[in-house]
């Protein structure tokens, strides 16, 4: 089946699971023709569907809670039940059971798709690895202090980059969200919230089309904002027609090695989260982050490693893996990847320019 077939079989399907937002899907269909990596973020589906045809010696290995869509823009900050800062995956959409492999493979393709990011693709991959097998030794949360200093990077925000937020929660629609999913947004705003107002917006790759609802309130003198995202059975669960009920977000995001964020939570088929300038996604163009470009793939490696080891499978399991495959095998395979990624963004792109 070729991708602009199976871009509308997917958004067929997504259409039967939530309120699926026109806008959004075309926002993301032109987005997808603009570059490879925006392209490769907005099909984990096909990814999901493809990736044991493209690479079939990836199948086996020990199976572990995947995070399912790992790229280099699915980690951020949030904070935890003790107030401290912590940095890591805070997306589990497509969270599934799959070898470990997978997300290695995943989040390795996305460092090559990515514009602009430093050093040689093969160093971006060796560093993965690397940070993946340190965080198999000593798995455990990325609190932002003095033990990572220059994870500061991430997260310093000038008073410009703040308003630009606060301007962007403003320019969000109006809106009147159904009674079910207005009171689920109460609910999660503290005891007290004044002058509570809805709104809508558009955000992410892969998740453009879902609707998303904003509820913005007043408490104890300043703002508070929660989100509440539709969520849909994962897209490796599609991909492979075992589609089963909405569950192992919320049991990966509070995985044992984890310091989870109290606020993120799954009711009624939506992802609810506190939305706020320490608590959001890291768009890593607008910081100065590649600088330690190295040091951040590595620390997505070692988080990847500690989201695997909080099931039944042991480091020893997957370290055994390892020890048998070849030195450069994810270099290999995600420039495998790399390789049907842009074949299908051409044709993508020839679709979207009536070429087809």
């Amino acid at each position: 089946m070729s991708i602009v077939d199976q871009v509308k079989k997917y958004e067929d399907w997504l259409a039967t699971q939530c309120d699926v937002v026109e806008a959004g899907l075309d926002e993301k269909h032109e987005r997808m023709a603009r570059d490879p990596f925006k392209f490769f973020r907005a099909t984990c589906f096909r990814f999901a569907r493809k990736l044991f045809d493209w690479l079939p010696e990836l199948g086996g290995g020990p199976l572990v809670m995947n995070v399912g869509d790992a790229h280099i823009e699915n980690w951020g900050t949030w904070r935890d039940e003790e107030g401290r800062l912590v940095w890591g995956v805070n997306d589990f959409d497509e969270a599934a059971t799959l070898p470990y492999v997978c997300d290695l493979v995943r989040l390795a393709t996305s460092a090559r798709l990515a514009p602009d990011l430093p050093g040689s693709e093969k160093a971006r991959v060796e560093a993965i690895v690397e940070g993946y097998r340190r965080g198999l030794e000593a798995p455990g949360p990325f609190f932002i202090d003095d033990r990572v200093p220059w994870m500061q990077a991430l997260v310093n925000r000038p008073a410009t980059k703040i308003d630009s937020f606060r301007t962007e929660l403003s320019g969000a629609a109006a809106v009147v969200p159904p009674p079910q999913t207005s009171d689920l947004l109460r609910e999660q705003l503290p005891a007290g919230t004044r002058d509570i107002i809805f709104r809508t917006w558009q955000r992410g790759g892969g998740s453009l089309g879902r609707p998303r609802y904003l509820a913005i309130g007043t408490w104890n003198g300043g703002s508070v904002v929660r989100e509440a995202k539709a969520l849909v059975p994962s897209a490796w669960e599609w991909a492979n027609g075992k589609i089963g009920p909405v569950g192992l977000f919320q049991v990966v995001s509070t995985g044992r090695y984890r310091s989870p964020d109290p606020f993120l939570k799954v009711r009624s088929d939506f992802v609810v989260r506190r939305i706020a300038s320490d608590s959001q996604k890291i768009d890593l163009s607008k910081v100065d982050a590649w600088a330690y470009g190295p040091d951040l793939l590595a620390a997505m490696g070692a988080d990847l490693a500690a989201i695997h080891l909080a099931g039944k499978v042991s480091a020893n399991d997957i370290n055994s893996d390892l020890a048998r495959r070849e030195s450069n095998w994810l270099h290999n395979a995600s420039k495998a990847a790399e390789e049907f990624v842009m074949k299908d963004f051409e044709k993508w792109k020839r679709f979207q320019q009536g070429d087809a």
